[in-house]
């Protein structure tokens, strides 16, 4: 079994589709098919932000996701555009409905690699923001050795030292496969 990433699908989000260079419609066939083509029995981390937020937008993401993605394994570290994380009020609401589609949701999660401890989050380190942007949500960041993050939709993998951007503006609009993501942490 393989391991993916991936973050800032913004399913049905006509303003980022727009920063892509797409329509919505060939943006979401992309973003799915990017998921869709990964092997079954693969296991893939989504870090956060399924559509633009909205309870309709992010139902239509849920059922996309539901059915591109159920010959995976799939995780979720929500992000600010998912109701689920706990910055929403009413977040524990709506975990069941994400429970639904992704065999785990917690806003982040601790794994093991080359004896190093690398945490998943939708945020990077606090105070890092899309650029001309104050940092928000400073306070459910992580200050960490070894991050893997989306949020900022980076152009290039690394976003600073022991930062990684699994974000798909970084990636070829494709989910990234474990090793690669650890080339850039590790090596570069």
């Amino acid at each position: 079994m393989d391991v993916w990433f991936t973050s800032d699908l913004h399913l049905g989000h006509q303003s980022v589709a727009r920063l892509r260079g797409l329509e919505v419609e060939e943006h979401d066939r992309r973003v799915l098919r990017g998921i869709r083509d990964l092997p079954a029995g693969d296991r893939l981390w989504v870090l956060g932000d399924l559509s633009r937020g909205a309870a309709d937008g992010e139902r239509r993401a849920l059922d996309l996701l539901r059915e591109h993605g159920a010959h995976l394994e799939m995780h979720l570290v929500p992000g600010n555009h998912d109701s689920c994380h706990p910055i929403h009020r009413s977040s524990f609401r709506m975990q069941r409905e994400f429970l639904e589609v992704f065999e785990s949701v917690q806003p982040f999660q601790r794994l093991r690699w080359r004896g190093r401890n690398v945490h998943l989050c939708h945020f990077p380190r606090p105070g890092m923001d899309h650029p001309g942007m104050a940092s928000r949500h400073d306070e459910v960041r992580l200050d960490v050795d070894y991050l893997v993050h989306g949020h900022l939709h980076s152009p290039q993998p690394r976003s600073g030292y022991g930062l990684v951007d699994v974000g798909l503006d970084a990636w070829g609009m494709k989910p990234v496969r474990q090793l690669a993501v650890e080339k850039v942490l590790f090596e570069n």
